[in-house]
């Protein structure tokens, strides 16, 4: 998350983009056993707060979609995918 927020405002002044296309995979939850990126329910919903607010600050807007994530219980995949808000 420290990497997103140092790189993403740079990359928005430096290429300012017309939209941003966001894709919110949760292959990085700490339980997907192909992500290995081990972040929590917390830390995907911090994740994706900071990339919506920080493309609206900017004035992009920004069309999200879910992705990724692995998992034998679909619910359980369905709730993390309901994070993104």
């Amino acid at each position: 998350l420290r990497l997103l927020r140092e790189a993403l405002p740079t990359m928005l002044r430096r290429f300012r983009p017309e939209l941003v296309l966001y894709d919110a995979g949760v292959d990085v939850w700490e339980g997907d056993g192909l992500g290995h990126l081990k972040l929590s329910h917390a830390g995907i919903w911090s994740r994706d707060r900071y990339v919506i607010e920080t493309c609206v600050r900017s004035g992009v807007p920004i069309a999200c979609v879910i992705g990724g994530g692995y998992d034998r219980d679909p619910l359980a995949l369905a709730r993390r995918h309901a994070l993104l808000h």
